[in-house]
């Protein structure tokens, strides 16, 4: 019926020929009219991929629909080199990249654009929520619309192209790492009128520019997209089948509806089989084409909007087993129902363009145009030509089908589309923290614990400044979430040499998308379920959860890693840290830069949003620093007391058996503080986990105050252990 169709348009560009007795202008007339060459119409493929191919052809976009458009602008990725810090050492230099371009969507003006995919996952929400940072500017595509601003400061003034009709979008300095440092393939949903639909009629008046008028009810769709330049018929081409429509001259000029609704010319039977005098004429003549030439089964390809405007897929069949399939990829959104019954209907007006027959007519059915639907010999007919030989009127009709079955229930299948998750605000956490399970660290360690209150939080930037913000540089770029939170329970006091099977905490984490799980006794023992609340490094065993985004834990040890004095230093709503080195990013600032005030902000989260308060933060070098010793004691001897203790390691937190645990340090020191009553206290450095104190010098003291700290090389003395003993008791 294409053919039919576009040939009825020829003619009316053409102008008529021979008036009402003429003919329709044969192909090389519709050709010059309408465009040449091959059929190659629009395909529903073309909306998916973009391109930045020159000369590539936009498409002319109506209602709503999802495209990727053309890149038509872009003047590189942008390299950002900051220096930072490695995870064992030295200095260590990032780089990060970013892009800004222009892409294309629509050859004609839109009112709005909706969602916005990224590589197929979801950019911005349909409230125009960013799911990752991102600055981007809408041109409608007027035709006064003037350049973008950041065009014109890349090219120049008068430089810059406006792209008048054209609606394109303009992003600026996107963030390229989470796309493997290249531009992404970008897709829109795009919406062209203020509905929900468009009226077919509407996108005919538009690609015909208003030489067709459009009369009666003609199908709606969601959205549509002319997706080839060139000749109208291309259009066109999908729009004949999709809404089953026809082209008449009524006289007034060319006019175009579908079938159902247009008028019916009904032929008396005494008026069938007319001839010349003195020769018969069979009353009609039928012909019908072979059950092969039809297809067993016509399959739609269309954009569904249940499945986020992705290829949906429908089916109608009659017979099988199914060899020769007619399959039709629309550049159109269709609901699953209504792409099925398209099916059906397409179907069925194949089957019924097997029958077709010529019918002779006396001269006045000269008037009846092709297109026009006619009822004889008790059924109807669409004319496909019309002539006149001699006073007879010879129309070649094929038949026309009933109205099409019932199509069956039809859905969109099983749809996962992706669910806007809003990254919230970025919220970290800056750990200066004893060694962590892995190698040991030769300089000043900090960890950056990094993660979002919203479950689409994906990357932050966190910067760092040494002069008190006056100015930052990139301290890492985070892009792996850490489990984090806050406690909402406080942890009594408790031992570290032994498990804590009663206490609990209850911790609520930043969004319900985030996990904990339990681990075996085995799998505690060997560094598993390390967690940081407030300043206590604690393990767990058990995550019970108690609510969405709450859990309580239990089974702990606590103290872990040298943080034993920080168990009874808890606080409600204190922070909760995951403490997987694969969830944390370490900044190695140097080892000079022990004692300096660092302060430290991210930027990342929803559009606009940052850390709400930058975090000061003066470096002690917790990695460097020696644990506090254990184990204190003092015992009579037959000339004094004998001072002992037991270190401990930086290198060794297990607990082993019938051993010493290694010296992570350069050289076994320590520093002793002895203070005999209320005088002045005497420090002592020694050189092994012992010292003697005299009968001499314990005369006439009653208590004998002792503490005791490790050295290390880097930070000096760590934290002491302290004891007081009676010496009459000893």
């Amino acid at each position: 019926m294409a053919t039919l169709i576009l040939g009825t348009i020829g003619r009316a560009v053409g102008g008529p020929i021979g008036g009402i007795v003429g003919t329709f202008l044969g192909a090389a007339v519709d050709r010059a009219a309408l465009g040449g060459g091959g059929r190659d119409g629009p395909r529903l493929g073309d909306l998916a991929v973009q391109s930045s191919a020159y000369g590539e052809a936009l498409p002319r976009l109506y209602g709503r629909m999802r495209v990727a458009g053309n890149l038509i602008w872009s003047p590189g990725i942008r390299e950002i080199r900051a220096a930072g810090g490695g995870k064992s050492g030295g200095a260590a230099t990032s780089y990060s990249y970013s892009a800004s371009f222009a892409v294309a969507l629509s050859a004609r003006r839109i009112t709005g654009i909706g969602r916005i995919w990224a590589d197929g996952k979801l950019l911005r929400d349909a409230a125009g929520i960013w799911l990752y940072p991102a600055t981007m500017r809408l041109h409608l595509g007027d035709e006064r619309q003037s350049p973008d601003p950041l065009i014109v400061a890349a090219e120049g003034i008068g430089k810059a192209p406006a792209y008048r009709g054209i609606a394109y979008v303009v992003f600026d300095d996107l963030p390229l790492a989470d796309y493997a440092n290249r531009i992404p393939n970008l897709t829109f949903e795009v919406v062209a009128d203020a509905g929900e639909t468009v009226d077919i009629g509407t996108v005919v008046g538009d690609i015909t520019a208003g030489r067709v008028r459009t009369t009666g009810d003609i199908q709606a769709v969601h959205g549509f997209a002319a997706t080839r330049a060139g000749a109208v018929r291309v259009g066109l081409e999908p729009l004949v089948d999709l809404a089953d429509l026809v082209v008449v001259d009524d006289g007034n000029g060319l006019a175009i509806s579908a079938r159902h609704a247009t008028a019916t010319i009904a032929i008396a039977a005494d008026d069938l089989g007319a001839a010349p005098p003195g020769k018969a004429e069979p009353r009609h003549r039928d012909r019908r084409a072979a059950a092969s030439s039809v297809a067993d089964a016509v399959t739609i390809g269309f954009a569904d909007p249940a499945r986020d405007y992705q290829y949906g897929l429908q089916r109608a069949c009659r017979r099988t087993p199914v060899v020769h399939v007619d399959q039709r990829d629309l550049p159109v959104a269709l609901r699953a129902p209504d792409a099925k019954q398209l099916a059906e209907a397409m179907l069925a007006r194949a089957v019924a363009r097997r029958t077709t027959a010529d019918l002779h007519l006396p001269w006045r059915y000269a008037g009846v145009p092709a297109g026009t639907t006619v009822t004889a010999a008790g059924r109807a007919w669409r004319v496909r030509s019309r002539s006149l030989v001699g006073m007879i009127v010879e129309l070649a009709v094929e038949a026309v089908s009933a109205v099409a079955r019932a199509a069956p229930a039809a859905d969109s299948g099983r749809v996962l589309a992706e669910v806007a998750a809003p990254p919230g605000d970025t919220v970290i956490e800056i750990l200066d923290l004893p060694p962590l399970p892995g190698p040991l660290p030769t300089g000043p360690l900090l960890w950056i614990a990094a993660a979002g209150t919203g479950a689409g939080w994906r990357r932050a930037e966190v910067l760092v400044s040494r002069d008190g913000g006056d100015s930052y540089v990139n301290a890492a770029t985070i892009g792996n979430a850490t489990v984090m939170g806050t406690a909402d329970t406080v942890l009594p006091p408790s031992s570290a040499a032994t498990w804590d099977r009663d206490a609990f905490v209850d911790v609520t984490l930043l969004h319900p998308g985030m996990w904990l799980t339990g681990r075996s006794t085995a799998a505690v023992l060997a560094d598993a379920n390390l967690a940081l609340v407030g300043d206590e490094i604690i393990q767990f065993t058990t995550a019970t959860a108690i609510a969405p985004g709450r859990l309580r834990l239990s089974g702990l040890l606590r103290g872990r890693r040298g943080t034993e004095a920080a168990m009874t230093r808890h606080r409600a709503g204190e922070r909760f840290v995951c403490l997987d080195p694969a969830g944390l990013t370490g900044f190695d600032p140097g080892a000079d830069a022990i004692g300096t005030a660092f302060r430290f902000k991210a930027n990342g989260g929803s559009a606009g949003n940052t850390a709400a308060q930058p975090i000061d933060l003066t470096l002690a070098g917790r990695a460097l620093q020696p644990l506090r010793p254990v184990h204190l004691t003092a015992r009579r001897t037959g000339d004094g007391i004998a001072i002992g203790w037991i270190r401990c390691s930086r290198a060794g937190f297990n607990w082993p058996g019938g051993s010493d645990v290694p010296l992570a340090e350069e050289a076994e020191a320590y520093r002793l503080t002895l203070q005999a009553d209320d005088r002045a206290p005497r420090t002592i450095d020694a050189g092994s986990p012992a010292f003697a104190v005299s009968a001499t010098e314990l005369a006439g003291i009653r208590m004998l105050h002792v503490r005791v700290a490790q050295i290390g090389a880097v930070t000096g003395a760590g934290p002491e252990v302290a004891r007081s003993f009676a010496v009459a008791t000893l």
